[in-house]
């Protein structure tokens, strides 16, 4: 049974006097671990920036006791960590209830489309996006409706650039790169099938299946040239571009949308026409109504968020937060609410710290350890705190933690955050402690971008850092 425990506490120092109130949801304790004074930490600390990691660390329990700082303060770069902060003020907004709604009305003979921000339309998954506008189609069957006189998408408060101006522009071709959008398909990737067959493969584009015109200009490698594929989308084509190998079993590649809503608005009249509604100007319009209501629930988003670490649906729910709270979906838009709402909620903002996107991987942002551990107790209390801990990957078991912790006893004890860019290696989250008692951490690790390979190095401290923390003593 869950208890919750309310309180006032000044986080001694370290940020803003704040109020929180906090479920604790009962865990198995981690057996066969000693707890220990913070010199252990401390040194592990040293040694990080003796490496040349500028090294800083927060920890505190779940009544707010500050157990540990170092360079709590001060600013870093946080890499994903940033997502840490979208998820919960985005939660914080909408509650763990909240679904994604995207409406199709008839107005004037005109079905029109209004904008969710809705990331979850993933071909052949729950949320299909196909089968959704099958639906649409049954629905003005139903209503006796064979035609609209065309189809309109409104994007509503969604405006701006589908892309964070700071993102790096030699990698928008990359799948961690791909757009937001009013209205997005697939994470803004399209998916072709490269097939042998004869002298020349057969290319498809799989999904979106929005009947899109494929130029195969793929030409056979040659010599000890290996095999590689690319896809642009021009319009209503795509060329497919690349080498291509011995075929002996069809190959998928994803390539990233250029304009998803053009992918959205596509697929949405091919599948129209295939369920028998013609698209004519020369229609006559019916009286306006509500078509259809198509709802996602935000679970899986915050999954994709926080388990896989995606950018795109990390900048989408920050688009969403913007419309909500600004009514200004766009990216800047979103990016004020997320600050004004985490300001809000913290009672203060610490110095040094800057938010350019929702998904950290702009190079500019700036967090301090100790706003994302007073961030995860302000923000996640009630079924908040549970849907943020259940979307959190596992050490040693799901998402980006799947291949760490694994020879650690904190194994299946430790649920956090990762996160890496040139230059910037974090890990933030919720460990078990030795006595049973959850532990709210955040350690935030900068160096200098030019050194390669030193992430490895980083990740090992981490989870040594992690263990020292789990080892601490309590606050009494």
């Amino acid at each position: 049974m869950a208890i919750a425990i309310g309180y006032c506490s000044a986080m001694r120092g370290w940020l803003l006097a704040v109020c929180w109130s906090v479920v604790l949801v009962p865990s198995v304790a981690v057996s066969a671990r000693a707890q220990t004074s913070p010199r252990r930490l401390q040194a592990i600390v040293a040694e990080a920036e003796r490496l040349g990691a500028r090294t800083g660390v927060a920890v505190a329990d779940r009544r707010g006791t500050l157990l540990y700082r170092h360079r709590s303060t001060e600013a870093f770069a946080p890499a994903s960590n940033q997502k840490i902060v979208t998820a919960l003020a985005f939660l914080d907004v909408v509650g763990s209830d909240f679904e994604f709604e995207t409406r199709f009305l008839l107005r004037d003979g005109v079905l029109v489309v209004e904008a969710s921000g809705d990331p979850n339309w993933r071909t052949g998954g729950p949320y299909d996006p196909a089968a959704a506008f099958d639906r649409v189609a049954a629905q003005l069957r139903d209503a006796g409706i064979r035609a609209v006189r065309e189809v309109r998408l409104d994007a509503g408060p969604f405006t701006g650039p589908d892309r964070p101006p700071e993102w790096p522009g030699n990698q928008l071709h990359l799948d961690y790169c791909a757009p937001t959008s009013p209205f997005l398909l697939d994470a803004g990737m399209y998916r072709v099938r490269v097939t042998g067959a004869g002298a020349e493969p057969l290319v498809e584009v799989v999904a979106p299946a929005a009947g899109v015109r494929v130029r195969n200009e793929l030409k056979r490698a040659t010599g000890k040239s290996r095999p590689v594929y690319g896809a642009m989308d021009h319009g209503d084509d795509v060329l497919v571009h690349g080498r291509y190998g011995a075929l002996r079993e069809p190959f998928e590649f994803e390539a990233v949308m250029q304009d998803p809503a053009a992918w959205y608005e596509r697929l949405l009249r091919w599948r129209l026409q295939a369920g028998g509604i013609a698209i004519a100007d020369s229609s006559a319009p019916g009286p306006d109504r509500l078509v259809a209501v198509v709802r996602s629930p935000l679970r899986p988003a915050l999954e994709r968020v926080l388990e896989d670490s995606s950018n795109v649906d990390a900048e989408q729910c920050v688009r969403v937060l913007g419309a909500r709270l600004r009514g200004d979906g766009s990216l800047a838009g979103g990016v004020a609410a997320l600050r004004a709402r985490l300001e809000a909620k913290l009672g203060g903002w610490p110095v040094g710290a800057e938010l350019h996107d929702g998904s950290g991987l702009t190079a500019a942002n700036r967090l301090t350890p100790g706003l994302l551990v007073a961030t995860m107790l302000a923000c996640g209390a009630g079924a908040s705190d549970n849907v943020f801990r259940d979307c959190l990957p596992v050490a040693g078991v799901s998402g980006t933690l799947e291949d760490r912790f694994t020879g650690s006893p904190l194994r299946g004890h430790v649920r956090a955050k990762t996160g890496w860019i040139r230059g910037a290696s974090s890990l933030s989250g919720i460990v078990e402690s030795a006595d049973g008692e959850l532990r709210y951490f955040s350690i935030l690790m900068n160096y200098d971008p030019a050194r390669s390979g030193f992430n490895k190095q980083c990740k090992q401290l981490q989870e040594q850092m992690v263990e020292a923390i789990a080892a601490l003593e309590p606050q009494r």
